[in-house]
C-alpha cells in the first residue's frame, strides 16, 4: 500500500557508506572488499618427512574503491580533499550493501 510519493535519490546506489556511524553517501560500484592470506612454508630440520608444512601467513587487504557515487555531505568531500593534500585522517566506517527494498543485506566494516 503506497502511503505517498517516495523520494529516494539513492535507490540505484546499492552501496551505502557510513563513516563514524553517519550515512555519507551512496555508490553504484564497490571493489576491494576482499583479503588474501598467503601460506608460509615451513620444514623443521629434524623432520623425517619430505613434505613441507604450510602455516598461516600474513593477511593482506585490498584497497577499497567506490565508483559512481552520489552524496550531499560536504564533510565527506572535505575529508577526501584534505587527504589529497597529504593530511590523512583515518576514520572507521562501514560499507553496506542494500537490496532493492532498501534493506541491509551485507556489511563490511573497516578501521
Amino acid at each position: 500500500m503506497a502511503v505517498g510519493n517516495r523520494r529516494d535519490p539513492y535507490r540505484v546506489y546499492n552501496f551505502r557508506v557510513e563513516i563514524d556511524g553517519i550515512d555519507r553517501g551512496g555508490f553504484r560500484e564497490c571493489t576491494g572488499l576482499d583479503s588474501t592470506q598467503e601460506p608460509t612454508e615451513y620444514r623443521e630440520g629434524t623432520d623425517r618427512a619430505i613434505t613441507v608444512r604450510k602455516l598461516s601467513g600474513l593477511v593482506k587487504y585490498s584497497n577499497i574503491s567506490l565508483k559512481w557515487g552520489l552524496s550531499d555531505d560536504t564533510d565527506l568531500w572535505a575529508w577526501i580533499s584534505s587527504s589529497t593534500e597529504g593530511n590523512t585522517e583515518r576514520r572507521n566506517g562501514s560499507i553496506v550493501l542494500m537490496n532493492d527494498r532498501g534493506e541491509e543485506t551485507a556489511r563490511w566494516n573497516f578501521r
